[in-house]
């Protein structure tokens, strides 16, 4: 870790609140125009688990995200959680990028920065729920990292963590500079006043990195450098039943219990 000034780099993600799509070609992306986007729950634990961090070492904390103009949004709800400074990667040529393609930007974007000790993301994000950008861009950095991490401290040049996995608690010590996903949906534990939501999004500026700032292939990047592709999708609908039992209460136990032994939920 360096030792003066660490940078904390939180990578971020405006999502969908209720996800719509669009056919583009033979596959389909998330339209983007037609629904109002917030800054994923997961990754707001990540900003906290900065904030935490700098609270134990100092440093800035440095929010960034990839989308388009509008996700400035995220960016300044970020600088009013506590992020000293933001980072918009916003370039047409992004546009359709899969989780590969977001990491490479997100690679590249990381490198350009003068330096970094820790990168935290969320573990999953609510439109697509892969978990993958934070393993790719780690690879992409070639740096340790470690995933659905539930609680992160400071040990001299180690990062000691705590996180789930296959229903087990583990605990390990990382050399930094390193990655993790960060699990939850935690809230901000100070709760963000107006004066500071207004100088956020009044008073505080966003740097922009188009492709051209960006040490990255062309052909890396946006639906060009996308290995995946959606050729359908549907919307899962839940249909529910029900029965009125107008009876007794002994009448009505033997009729639910025949209903839970006809359907083998009580097993046989």
């Amino acid at each position: 870790m360096t030792k003066m000034n660490p940078t904390w780099v939180v990578c971020l993600k405006q999502v969908p609140r209720e996800p719509v799509f669009k056919r583009t070609g033979d596959s389909f992306q998330l339209d983007r125009e037609r629904v109002e986007g917030i800054l994923n729950p997961y990754d707001r634990s990540a900003l906290e688990a900065a904030r935490t961090l700098k609270g134990e070492a100092g440093g800035s904390v440095v929010a960034v995200t990839m989308g388009p103009p509008a996700a400035e949004e995220v960016l300044r709800e970020a600088m009013a959680l506590g992020a000293d400074r933001a980072v918009l990667l916003t370039d047409p040529e992004f546009a359709g990028a899969d989780t590969l393609a977001t990491a490479h930007v997100l690679a590249a974007a990381v490198r350009k920065l003068d330096r970094f000790d820790l990168i935290l993301c969320g573990a999953r994000t609510l439109d697509s729920d892969t978990g993958q950008v934070g393993p790719q861009l780690a690879e992409l950095l070639d740096v340790p990292m470690a995933a659905y991490v539930l609680s992160v401290a400071l040990r001299k040049d180690e990062l000691r963590v705590e996180r789930r996995l296959d229903g087990t608690r583990e605990k390990l010590a990382i050399k930094l500079p390193a990655l993790i996903t960060v699990e939850g949906q935690a809230r901000i534990k100070d709760p963000v006043s107006l004066k500071l939501l207004e100088q956020a999004f009044l008073e505080r500026s966003i740097t922009r990195w188009t492709r051209e700032d960006l040490a990255v292939d062309p052909s890396c990047v946006g639906w060009t450098g996308s290995a995946t592709r959606a050729k359908e999708y549907r919307v899962i609908e839940r249909k529910r039943s029900g029965e009125v039992l107008e009876c007794g209460t002994g009448e009505a136990v033997d009729r639910i219990l025949s209903i839970l032994m006809d359907r083998n939920i009580l097993g046989r």
